[in-house]
């Protein structure tokens, strides 16, 4: 048994107070018309809702206006005739705006009969209701003056006084200049939520007996079945849940495969990247991320116990929106030591290919409108036809790793729709529409603690340093972390969404930089076969050479070694190939530095691959 939503509640309540209100929200969407002798219910438009619930409160005429279709009642044509009679007026004229809103100022001020005027797309009255033009302003002013008179009219049915009412629909209460209802008591303001676990279990209950397999389920799981469905498509509407029904006919889902029809209506396909991860793969997940990375043991061990989670789909076990996104991880530790090539070699293993990867770099994102650049601008605006740069990217590729370098930069706006985005799954664009995060795992990156607070001679000194175990490391970025939303930025509750998923990376060790370094290397020769079919051989003289290179700049970590490799192995090695004859096939060998570091090489025949 459902019962009514707190909207329908409030115009019952405040129907003889206010003579008008503004509807917004979810206005576009079915709504419950709950039956009181028995609790069943409809699921109707809301002008069907408001003509019956008007209708059986005692008002005739319930008048439709919208600018296409002039007053109208798609109902009852009876109720369009006596509008029209008690105004002593004919539909060619009071079809323009102006006389529009002029036939509703004099019809609420009527005391023949109780009168309920709804205006449809309201905001259609005004292009930009905070700039009005003359012509506008006086629409909205004849509206103003129509709702400021409170007039009573006796019902046909058993005579009881009812207040005129006007109705406003919009999808946001700010379509309408906001001195029309501030500090005016006579407008009131109702707003229509997305529907909530109730309505939509009970409209869910009786579309699965629409889907294939559904006399077969036994009472439990048949409430599985519909526990599953409700929490899956929290914040969707009933049109849309209509949709999904809709979509299990036409593609022949059975009632298990609510998941994938879920999936098919958000996405535009069923089958997840994540899926295809089976145990096996997960139990390699360490092992994966070690390949790529080198020296942070204990950073990896910490993100495959996360990847896992999600992998298995078990991040929402302990309660919560099952909308959730897959995953969450905040990378913190000194610059150049990894978290960057951690994020994407993740995206390797999730969805074998890097390029999943979508990053953000925050700092570009710290002025007070940076939202509308992620999400995209309000209609109107400069840019609104562009979308979100974060919404158009999820669009396009829902099944990705979201990186967002440098979060501490970030505006506060920035933060309130992370807010949502880690609590709810989901965000509404500029545009209205839902996009979806439950396919993506969100890392966020920060060096935030590596400088401590000010000391008594005035400078800012190192907080952690090469020389600490990691365990001191880990200790006081966590603390300078947990400070910081706490008290410099007071947004604890995101530290809540995060939890306990922070990843800390210790610096560049000398056994690490030597790993590194002879990843690079490989890297660089594999990338000269595949490309130009030369065959590169670096001599131990050579590596160590870098390797001692490499040691006098670990203080940028990684960057640093490549910094090095670039400046000793790389620009050299590209003059060799503009300057020296060779062709596909041939053998390059980096023998040893020269007196002036450069590489000493030979060009050779050869066979690639021998």
């Amino acid at each position: 048994m459902i019962k009514s939503e707190k909207w329908q509640k409030d115009l019952s309540v405040y129907q003889d107070i206010n003579t008008t209100f503004i509807i917004e929200g979810n206005v576009h969407d079915k709504q419950p018309w709950v039956y009181e002798d028995d609790g069943s219910y409809d699921t109707i438009a809301l002008s069907d809702y408001l003509h019956r619930y008007l209708s059986q409160e005692g008002y005739d005429p319930v008048i439709f206006y919208n600018r296409v279709d002039g007053f109208h009642n798609p109902f009852s044509s009876h109720m369009v005739k006596t509008f029209y009679r008690g105004l002593n007026a004919t539909e060619e004229s009071c079809r323009s705006l102006e006389a529009a809103t002029d036939a509703i100022r004099k019809t609420m001020g009527n005391t023949v009969r109780p009168t309920a005027v709804i205006l449809d797309m309201a905001n259609t009255i005004a292009s930009a209701p905070d700039n009005l033009s003359d012509m506008e302003a006086e629409h909205f002013s004849r509206l103003m003056l129509a709702s400021k008179n409170q007039t009573q009219a006796l019902s046909m049915a058993d005579k009881r006084p009812l207040t005129n009412l006007l109705f406003l629909i919009v999808e946001k209460v700010n379509d309408i200049p906001a001195w029309f209802y501030l500090n005016n008591p006579y407008v009131r303001t109702l707003t229509i939520s997305r529907p909530e676990n109730a309505i939509r279990a009970a409209v869910i209950s009786s579309y699965l007996d629409l889907l294939s397999g559904a006399t077969e389920l036994s009472r439990e799981e048949r409430k599985e079945i519909e526990r599953e469905f409700t929490s899956l498509t929290d914040g969707m509407t009933l049109v849309e849940l209509y949709g999904i029904s809709t979509l299990c006919r036409q593609k022949n889902f059975s009632v298990w495969q609510i998941k994938s029809a879920i999936k098919m209506f958000r996405y535009g396909e069923t089958e997840s990247h994540w899926d295809k991860l089976d145990l096996a793969g997960v139990r390699k997940a360490e092992t994966f991320l070690s390949r790529r990375v080198k020296g942070q043991a204990s950073a990896i061990r910490k993100a495959a116990d996360v990847l896992s989670r999600a992998c298995l789909g078990l991040s929402g076990i302990q309660g919560g929106s099952s909308g959730r996104p897959k995953g969450v991880l905040f990378f913190a530790g000194p610059t150049g030591t990894g978290k960057t090539e951690l994020a994407k070699t993740i995206s390797e293993f999730i969805f074998g290919d890097e390029s999943f990867v979508t990053r953000f770099d925050i700092s570009e994102y710290q002025q007070p409108h940076s939202d509308q650049r992620l999400l995209g601008a309000p209609p109107g605006y400069v840019g609104y036809s562009a979308g979100g740069q974060l919404t158009n990217a999820v669009k396009a590729k829902p099944f990705c790793v979201l990186l967002f370098d440098e979060i501490d930069k970030a505006h506060p706006s920035i933060l309130d729709k992370f807010l949502q985005i880690l609590e709810d799954g989901r965000i509404t664009d500029s545009s209205g529409e839902t996009v979806y995060f439950s396919e993506a795992l969100i890392i966020f990156t920060s060096n935030l603690g590596l400088i401590g607070e000010r000391e008594s001679d005035g400078l800012r000194h190192a907080n952690i340093t090469p020389d600490m175990k990691y365990e001191e490391i880990e200790k006081r970025l966590l603390e300078s972390i947990r400070d910081y939303f706490k008290f410099q930025i007071q947004r604890p509750e995101l530290l809540n969404r995060i939890g306990d998923n922070f990843v800390i990376f210790d610096f560049i060790s000398k056994e690490a930089a030597k790993e590194i370094l002879l990843l690079k290397l490989n890297a660089i020769a594999q990338n000269l076969e595949r490309d130009k079919a030369l065959r590169l051989i670096i001599s131990d003289v050579f590596t160590s050479y870098l390797y001692t290179q490499v040691l006098h700049n670990l203080d940028n970590g990684g960057r640093g070694i490549g910094n090095v490799i670039e400046t000793k192995l790389v620009n050299p090695l590209s003059r060799i190939l503009i300057q020296e004859r060779w062709k596909a096939g041939d053998v390059i060998t980096i023998k040893a530095p020269a007196a002036n570091g450069l590489p000493i090489f030979t060009i050779s025949a050869g066979t690639v691959g021998v």
